[in-house]
């Protein structure tokens, strides 16, 4: 258990020269590739203060904050295919980022994108609207019909940019891929600190005690979690699966759903543990042996998960493997970036457990992070009844195969 997590964490000023240098190296290598791969000649991204476009903290350098009233990012691949970035709007603060092409005394800022664009005469000009993904849809109505209209002759050159908003968002840098396994296993160990003693204390401590430990825990090390933890048990005798608002008693399986935002990447693991009932050394068989069948269940889908499959393919590959070895089990992992649950390739969902339209059949890609969520359900002789076991380990798909990007719990906590 970690002695100290504050010592992990960079101070602000160091922190903020990090992420500039992934941005920097993001933008001068992997954005021109992908603009290749998608025949995108030219993006325009729009920023509008408090209605922001999701992609644009993944675009903007740490000393911009907000667009400020009105922020027009533009991309163009020029004819020798070197990729030139421009920004109309004032702010030094975006160089060397991106080259300031704005005089007010010419014209707007829409003016100085129509110049532009009329110069560059793209033959495709990716906005960011999208039917599928959330990420890919920052581009609000209004500003659209004002794009329309001051690049009037140029509106049938419009398509929607996101399958490269997916891509911007889902892969990581090998500099950022670095790092990510530190950020995972922060998170791990501050999941692992609240399932403790010294957080719960059984017959006193409620599952929301838990919960707002972790997120006290967490502001006060300066950083943020990616989404509202939550915590709830498993116990002998229910018929719910998973209890919450509950004092956490001697014999339960305690249950954490958490994630941080650190350096501009979010985590999201699930972590469990056993509370010890009197006399008790470990766990009972029973529950340990569900364990190791959740345990399996990882091996079969980290195994199906290779780059170039689709997510509908590697769930209906690693589900029938899972039933040819008599496991009862459902599988709804995803992409994890800059948000928390990242545009890109779904392997199932909890609520579908079958063909996932569209998202599931994006292909998984070299160079991403998933959450690698699901749950398996066990007979438990000590119990007398059907267990689920939920977990949920991040991961790489580095060269060709799945790493583990922390610590893989191989066990119960003890409490």
């Amino acid at each position: 258990m970690p002695k100290n997590n504050d010592s992990l964490i960079l101070p602000l000023k160091k922190r903020e020269e990090i992420q500039n240098r992934w941005l920097f190296h993001r933008l001068n290598t992997l954005l021109p590739a992908l603009m290749e791969k998608h025949e995108l000649e030219m993006w325009v991204v729009i920023g509008r203060e408090y209605n922001e476009d999701p992609v644009l903290k993944a675009l903007y350098p740490s000393a911009i904050d907000s667009s400020r009233r009105l922020t027009i990012l533009v991309f163009w691949m020029d004819e020798e295919q070197q990729l030139k970035r421009w920004v109309i709007h004032p702010n030094p603060s975006f160089e060397p980022f991106y080259e300031r092409v704005w005089q007010r005394e010419e014209g707007d800022q829409w003016e100085c994108l129509r110049k532009i664009v009329e110069r560059c005469s793209p033959e495709t000009i990716g906005l960011n609207y999208s039917h599928t993904f959330g990420a890919g849809d920052g581009l609000s109505r209004c500003y659209f019909e004002r794009l329309d209209m001051v690049l009037n002759e140029f509106s049938d050159r419009f398509v929607s940019a996101q399958q490269l908003v997916v891509d911007w968002l889902s892969i990581r840098s090998e500099k950022e891929m670095m790092s990510y396994p530190a950020i995972a296993e922060l998170a791990r160990e501050i999941a692992e600190e609240a399932l403790s003693a010294k957080v719960i204390h059984p017959g006193i401590t409620t599952t929301e005690d838990v919960a707002d430990w972790i997120r006290q825990r967490v502001l006060d090390l300066g950083i943020e979690t990616s989404f509202y933890p939550t915590v709830d048990l498993q116990r002998k005798g229910s018929g719910m699966d998973r209890i919450e608002g509950e004092i956490i008693r001697p014999g339960d399986i305690v249950h954490l759903d958490f994630g941080i935002r650190y350096l501009g990447l979010a985590t999201d693991t699930q972590q469990l543990a056993y509370v010890l009932k009197p006399g008790e050394a470990d766990a009972p068989e029973g529950l340990q042996s569900a364990f190791f069948t959740a345990l399996r269940l990882e091996d079969i889908l980290s195994a199906e998960m290779k780059e170039g499959r689709t997510g509908n393919n590697v769930f209906h590959a690693a589900m029938a493997a899972a039933k040819k070895e008599q496991i009862d089990a459902m599988i709804y992992s995803h992409p994890v970036g800059p948000h928390c649950h990242e545009a890109g390739a779904l392997i199932g969902l909890y609520d579908q457990q079958g063909d996932v339209p569209v998202k599931g059949d994006l292909p998984l890609t070299a160079n991403t992070c998933y959450a690698m969520e699901f749950n398996i359900r066990q007979f438990v002789p000590e119990w007398g009844q059907e267990v689920p076991i939920y977990l949920e380990e991040p991961v790489a798909l580095i060269d060709g195969k799945v790493e583990y990007m922390a610590m893989r719990q191989m066990g119960f906590y003890l409490i």
